[in-house]
């Protein structure tokens, strides 16, 4: 039953209706109120959302930035020290890292330098976060393929990943590095939080990241350190071999008669191909030998050294300079290796006769000068490279000198070095070109002089003496 309002005790339809109204204007302002608040609450939410996310974004683009800046510097360090000094200052800075750690398997360690004498030379000082060499079988109990992230530490694990600091890490993440599908160690990464900086959505491939880059940094360390090492100890054995080299070249020599020796030697390198030698066969005659032998380096020093002892056993044994030389290259005919030679000469220096008779075997001619006429005498019988042809015919020149002339035997390193390189001419032109009337002694000590300034310059370009 509808009851109106009455006015004048008649009903009035019309109230009702007003009132009806009123009631549907309130209803639908307070239903646009609250939808207003709910669109309110929404925009806040969004925003909220929208804030969150830039600064998601924000974080995942500085750490990704931090990851590349971190990258790059490990990849610039030159050592190991510097590796894991450059790891542990970097990760330490980020919050929730507290502790950094870096392991090496005793196995890759061992293929990667090659030696026990090379592992103990890593000089990794003291105090370094750097763990213990492990066991490879014993590491892959607590590591697999993927990085491993403890929200609370097992027992026992961080003593074995962080010695020294087991006592305070809650939780922590352990990135195997592997190379070319071979364990080869970890990297540990220890907090005293019970959530890790890397427990993220984005932490696992960032840390996978993190430990193949770190992989190949490590090795690539540990390349250049076998290198480095390697080279070291051939230094070692080239200034070894450098010194016995030295000691294989005779003293200056003075006798018989009026007779003095003197020699410059000055190897390119630590070693050299160059060689001289002198041995007294009586009380009047010397016998004298200056060589070249192809190449440098060891195997050039070692033929050297032989030379050295067959020429001191063949010497004494034949009257004549062609016979040493024919026998020295029969000899070494059976020797050498095919492109390998050796040019000498070799002279038998007569102090009573004063005469000099001399073979050559493709080297460059000696020359006498004579002071008291300013004058050369190039000395030059033929005669090819010892090693090449094992029948060859070593011809033998003679002259005789006076008292003060200088007879010169030079390798071609001395013309290069003080004519230049492809110059036809000899040592002769230098000598001419000096003062008049200068002594043996005075000769000797200009040459050694202005060969010294090259040196001291860089131009010299092969062995000299």
């Amino acid at each position: 039953m509808v009851r109106y309002r009455t006015t004048n005790g008649k009903p009035d339809p019309g109230f009702r209706s007003r009132e009806l109204y009123t009631m549907n204007d309130a209803f639908y302002h307070h239903q646009t109120e609250k939808t207003l608040r709910n669109l309110e609450n929404e925009n806040r939410r969004l925003q909220k959302e929208i804030l969150e996310t830039r600064q998601e974004t924000v974080r995942i683009r500085e750490l990704i930035a931090f990851h590349d800046r971190l990258e790059k510097d490990f990849f610039s360090a030159d050592a190991l020290e510097e590796l894991v000094i450059t790891l542990t200052n970097c990760l330490q800075l980020r919050s929730g890292i507290d502790f950094v750690t870096l392991g090496l398997t005793r196995q890759y360690l061992e293929s990667s330098l090659g030696s026990q004498e090379f592992i103990d030379q890593l000089s990794l000082p003291r105090g370094l976060d750097i763990l213990p060499i492990m066991d490879e079988e014993d590491l892959r109990k607590h590591v697999g393929e993927k990085p491993v992230l403890f929200e609370k530490t097992p027992l026992g694990s961080s003593r074995i990943f962080f010695p020294g600091h087991h006592d305070e890490i809650r939780s922590h993440a352990l990135l195997p590095l592997t190379l070319r599908k071979r364990l080869i160690g970890s990297l540990n990464l220890g907090s005293i939080r019970s959530t890790h900086f890397y427990s993220t959505a984005e932490g696992p491939d960032l840390l996978n990241r993190l430990a193949a880059k770190l992989a190949i940094a490590v090795d690539n360390i540990l390349s250049h350190r076998r290198v480095t090492l390697q080279k070291d100890l051939l230094d070692q054995e080239i200034r070894r071999a450098a010194l016995l080299q030295e000691d294989l070249l005779p003293s200056p020599f003075s006798g018989p008669g009026s007779l003095k020796i003197t020699a410059y030697f000055q190897p390119r390198h630590e070693l050299g191909g160059d060689f001289y030698d002198f041995l007294p066969l009586d009380s009047e005659k010397v016998a004298l030998l200056i060589a070249d032998v192809s190449g440098h380096g060891f195997a050039a020093a070692l033929i050297a050294a032989m030379l050295k002892f067959t020429f001191q056993m063949i010497a004494p044994e034949e009257p004549c300079p062609e016979a040493i030389v024919s026998r020295i290259n029969e000899r070494f005919c059976r020797i050498l290796k095919q492109d390998d030679f050796i040019t000498l000469c070799c002279a038998i220096l007569d102090t009573k006769a004063l005469s000099v008779a001399l073979a050559r075997a493709g080297h460059p001619p000696p020359f006498l000068y004579r002071p008291a006429e300013h004058t050369t005498l190039k000395l030059q019988p033929s005669g090819p490279p010892v090693g090449l042809d094992r029948g060859a015919i070593y011809e033998r020149s003679q002259v005789e000198w006076n008292p003060g002339d200088v007879l010169l035997f030079y390798t071609d390193g001395a013309t290069e070095a003080l004519l230049g390189k492809g110059s036809t001419g000899g040592l002769e032109e230098v000598v001419l070109k000096l003062e008049p009337g200068l002594s043996g002694s005075e000769i000797s000590q200009k040459l050694r002089s202005e060969l010294e300034k090259i040196k001291e310059a860089g131009g010299l370009e092969d062995d000299v003496t």
